[in-house]
């Protein structure tokens, strides 16, 4: 099994749950297409901070999916679905 973390500043800090239901909203339908993805779970901290971790099956499932050009309208429809301000961390 291969994990993927990704890491977000929620803002302002009260959106967090927000972002959540947005991020499941616009991803969660393309990831269930996409070949070995097992399941996401959300860590939240204070100061908006949200880690996503998303479980594969295998390291070339990940590195399938993380090429995949929908990646980046996708992101942008999270971003327009967002009534609020993220920025992901390297």
């Amino acid at each position: 099994m291969q994990i993927e973390r990704l890491s977000f500043i929620v803002q302002p800090e009260d959106r967090v749950e927000d972002f959540i239901v947005s991020d499941e909203a616009v991803w969660d339908p393309w990831l269930q297409q996409q070949r070995g993805y097992l399941r996401k779970t959300y860590q939240r901290y204070a100061g908006g901070r949200v880690d996503i971790r998303l479980f594969w099956a295998t390291q070339r499932d990940l590195a399938v999916a993380a090429r995949s050009p929908e990646i980046a309208a996708l992101d942008v429809r999270h971003r327009a679905a967002f009534l609020g301000v993220f920025q992901r961390l390297p």
